[in-house]
């Protein structure tokens, strides 16, 4: 996978709450965390108009 702000390689990583564990990928030049939640988020703000 390619990061979306730099374009260098991106690697599974696990991470940990208080109550849950979920997986997401983390960029190895420029740190970009990306995971379900985040990018559903992004989606969805991407679709509004602002001009």
């Amino acid at each position: 996978m390619k990061c979306p702000k730099c374009r260098a390689r991106m690697y599974a990583e696990k991470y940990y709450d208080f109550v849950r564990s979920f997986d997401a990928w983390k960029c190895c030049s420029c740190g970009e965390l990306l995971d379900p939640t985040i990018v559903a988020n992004r989606a969805r703000n991407n679709q509004h108009f602002l001009g």
